[in-house]
Parts: C-alpha cells; sequence; structure tokens
C-alpha cells in the first residue's frame, strides 16, 4: 500500500464499526474489572467464613469441654477420620499477654504473628481479619475471633492458605478475558456486516443520485415502501429535488425574460443609430433620436435596477427582521413617493381616513411594495381616473387595499400576474412603461415579512390590491418575530 493510503481516511462503515468496537471493548473492560473485583470479594468471603467457621468451632468445643488449661481441640495423628475443614488450616490460641498458649500440631515450631494493634482491638471485642504475604510459602489468611475463659480475653487465630483462592481467581481472570476477546471479536465482525449492510441503501441512493444532472432534474430517486429512516432520506431528497427543479426551471424563464427584455431596447437603440447615422441630418433630427435614445436607456436603467432588485431577494440579501410599526406613515410615504408621477398624469390618490394600526413589518420594504402597487394603479387609471387606498382589519392582519379606475384584469391573466416579466393585455395594450417586474418585486418584499398580496378585479373595469400584514398583537409566523 502506497503512503497516500495510509493517510487516506476511513469511510463512514469503518468509522461505525470501529466506534461500535470501542463502545462495546470500553462496557467490556468495565464488566470485566467489576466482575474481577467481585469475584475476588466473594471468593475471599468464602475463605474467611470458612475460617470463622472453624474459630467458632474451637470455641464451642472449648465452652463445652472446659479443661485445666486453654488447648487446641484436635484429635491425635491416626485417631480420627481427616477432616477436612482442618486440612491446611492453622490453629492458635493467643493469651491476654499476647504469647501463644496453645497452637495445632501442623504448625509445628512456627507462631502466627500477633500484631499489637491486632490484640487490641480483638481486646475490644471485634473479629479481625488480616492477610500475611510472608508467612511460609504461601499467602495466608487469618482471622483473630475474641473468647472468654474463666474471666480471661483469649483470642483464637485460624489461619487459611490463600493459594487456591489466588489461583481460582486468576484463572476466572483469564476467562474474563478470554470471554471479552471473543465478544468484542464477534461484535466486531457482526458490527461490520451490520453497517455494511445498513448503508447498503444509502450506497443505493448515491448512485442513483450521481446519475441525476442539471438536464434530468425531472428523474426521482424510487421510493422506499418502509416508512422508516431511509424511506424519510429518499422523500428528503425527492422534495429537495423537486424544489431545484422548480427553482432550475424559474432560474431559466427568468434568464430567457430578461435576455428578451434587454435585446428589444438594445435592438431598438442600435437601429434608430444605425439609421440615424446612414446619412446628415438636422440639428432637430439628432435631437429626436438622442430623445429617443434616451427613453431606451431610462427602460434598460429600470431594467437593471429591478433586476438587482430581484436577484437580492433571491440571494436573501439585506434580509430584516419584522418590527411592529405603525401602517399609516408607510403608506404617506409611499404617497409622497408617487404624487409627482400621480399628477403628471393627471389621476388623484386618495388615502381615505383609517384607524391607527400597527402591524409587523419592514418599513423600508413594506413603503416600496405599496409604492409599487401605486405605481402601477396611476400607471392604468385614465386621466381624471383616480386610485383609493384603504387601510384596515381583519381579523389578525392589518389590510393595505390599492383600488384603480383602469381597465381591469381579465381572469384568465390573474393567476400569473405576480409572475416576473409578466405584461398583461392591458399593459401591452396601453404601451405603459415597465418591464413586468414591478408584481413580483412586491410579492417578495411582503411575503419575506409573512404577509401575504392578492388581487381582486370586477368585470365592469378597475382592480384592487390588496396586501395583508399581520398585527402587531397577533402571533407572528413561524420563523418570523
Amino acid at each position: 500500500m502506497s503512503a497516500r493510503g495510509f493517510g487516506r481516511p476511513l469511510d463512514f462503515k469503518a468509522r461505525l464499526a470501529l466506534w461500535h468496537m470501542a463502545v462495546v471493548a470500553v462496557v467490556l473492560a468495565l464488566t470485566a474489572v467489576t466482575a474481577d473485583w467481585g469475584f475476588s470479594r466473594m471468593v475471599l468471603g468464602q475463605v474467611d467464613a470458612a475460617l470463622v467457621a472453624l474459630a467458632e468451632s474451637e470455641v464451642e468445643a472449648t465452652a463445652a469441654d472446659p479443661g485445666p488449661s486453654v488447648r487446641i481441640h484436635e484429635f491425635p495423628p491416626g485417631t480420627a477420620r481427616p477432616s477436612f475443614v482442618r486440612l491446611d488450616k492453622f490453629i492458635q490460641i493467643v493469651g491476654p499477654d499476647g504469647r501463644a498458649v496453645a497452637w495445632s500440631a501442623n504448625l509445628g515450631t512456627a507462631r502466627l504473628p500477633v500484631a499489637a494493634s491486632v490484640l487490641e482491638r480483638v481486646r475490644a471485642g471485634e473479629t479481625v481479619f488480616q492477610t500475611l504475604a510472608h508467612f511460609g510459602e504461601e499467602p495466608v489468611r487469618v482471622v483473630a475471633v475474641p473468647f472468654d475463659v474463666g474471666g480471661v480475653r483469649y483470642m483464637i487465630m485460624v489461619a487459611g492458605s490463600l493459594d487456591d483462592a489466588d489461583t481460582v481467581v486468576r484463572s476466572a481472570r483469564l476467562l474474563f478475558l478470554l470471554m471479552a476477546f471473543a465478544i468484542l471479536t464477534a461484535v466486531g465482525v457482526t458490527g461490520t456486516l451490520l453497517a455494511r449492510r445498513a448503508l447498503r441503501p444509502i450506497d443505493r441512493i448515491v448512485t442513483q443520485a450521481r446519475r441525476i444532472g442539471e438536464a434530468s432534474l425531472a428523474e426521482r430517486l424510487p421510493a422506499s415502501p418502509a416508512q422508516d429512516e431511509i424511506g424519510r432520506l429518499i422523500e428528503t431528497l425527492n422534495d429537495m429535488l423537486a424544489r431545484l427543479e422548480r427553482s432550475f426551471d424559474v432560474q431559466r424563464r427568468f434568464t430567457a425574460d430578461a435576455s428578451h427584455e434587454l435585446r428589444s431596447p438594445l435592438s431598438r437603440l442600435r437601429a434608430e443609430l444605425e439609421v440615424t447615422l446612414r446619412r446628415s441630418r438636422s440639428s432637430g433630427e439628432y435631437e429626436e433620436t438622442l430623445r429617443s435614445c434616451l427613453d431606451e436607456v431610462e427602460r434598460l436603467s429600470r431594467l437593471t435596477d429591478e433586476l438587482l432588485s430581484l436577484a437580492r431577494l433571491d440571494a436573501g440579501e439585506g434580509q430584516e427582521q419584522p418590527v411592529s410599526a405603525a401602517v399609516g406613515p408607510i403608506i404617506e410615504g409611499a404617497l409622497r413617493r408617487l404624487a409627482p408621477e400621480a399628477g403628471r398624469r393627471g389621476v388623484r390618490v386618495v388615502l381615505t381616513p383609517s384607524p391607527s394600526l400597527v402591524a409587523r413589518l419592514v418599513p423600508g420594504a413594506a413603503e416600496l411594495a405599496v409604492a409599487n402597487l401605486l405605481d402601477n394603479a396611476v400607471k392604468f387609471s385614465p386621466v381624471g381616473g383616480e386610485v383609493v387606498v384603504r387601510i384596515v382589519a381583519d381579523g389578525g392582519d392589518a389590510v393595505i387595499a390599492v383600488a384603480d379606475s383602469g381597465p381591469g384584469i381579465e381572469a384568465d391573466e390573474v393567476p400569473r400576474l405576480f409572475e416576473r416579466f409578466h405584461r398583461g393585455t392591458a399593459a401591452r395594450s396601453s404601451e405603459a412603461p415597465g418591464v413586468g417586474l414591478g408584481l413580483a418585486i412586491s410579492r417578495a418584499l411582503i411575503e419575506r415579512q409573512g404577509g401575504r398580496i392578492a388581487v381582486a378585479s370586477a368585470a365592469g373595469g378597475g382592480a384592487t390590491f390588496s396586501i395583508r400584514l399581520p398585527l402587531a398583537d397577533a402571533p407572528p409566523p413561524p420563523g418570523l418575530g
């Protein structure tokens, strides 16, 4: 394997299996340590119980058969059956002064050591356990039990080898280790197999998703019949593909419409300039041509500004959070912005008396949206016509209604009215200035602050555009506030 291969990061399946093994290894280690500690305590407890039982039997024998002196009640060699209770057990009786007064024959010339602290505790009536690591050839466990004879406090010490107990503990420890290794190996193998099996559907999803490109966004991943995590993942990815497809369609239409809208004024500019330059003309003709070119340049400037506004809205730039603000001053600001154009066209704009409403909105964006609606209303109203602006409360919304006296909107055009670059029959027939982006910008601005915009048109003419914004005392829509 190359050096590059050693530095390659592990894939998710390998990391998942390793993490699984690591967690299981920690659990097994803690379990093994706890089991080893508990088993050691249990074995030692059994040894201690056997020593205490032998000590208590000696005390009972002494009480049942008192003699002139304290002695060990054991049979002389060859006179009794073998006693497994006494096997490998050393017994020693210690007097009040701490010296051994009797001991079992198997001690020979050796004596169990008596520590002063042990003697003191036994005198107080306490049973004391201790381990002698260097008594004889093996570690020895010793119990010291107090008992009284004729009003004198004695101490009986019973000791037993810990070699067998240590052997059992070591064997159990080795067994725990082997079991842990076997379990860890089994978990590692099964974890790897399960990770591969669990992630195999995701591998198939990745393979299928890679085949879906910009030209094939209409394709979808095959739905999973099970409503599990994989099924929800496929459903989410298909929803995302549907949103991407819609977004690409809108982008393609937007690009095509923008190209068309830009091509028309540029073509007219080029044609007028070429015709004008074919021969010498009078200053009046040149002035007329320049004025016509200036109109086209202004149209291009408006189109560019509106395209930039839509691009910023699509990118989410400068998005402000709605605040509580009075609706009246915002309408008045939009009216001041449109007053010169309304006066030039001879259209009267009327703001009906309305209650003071406070709504949750972005003041600048709301004023621009209302100004766009007023601009449309003024543009399509005849000379001497009237545009009426009303502000009313409807449920939990503040409604801003702009009604014009224009030719109205055809019913089949209403669904497409807020699409980008859409210009209705009235706009095309009247040759009203505009590129069909004002209403799209207004809808985007209003919806970004949690509002809605709609239009209604009467059969006899005239149209009413309504903006609905949540009142300040109403709960804000989800995601806003």
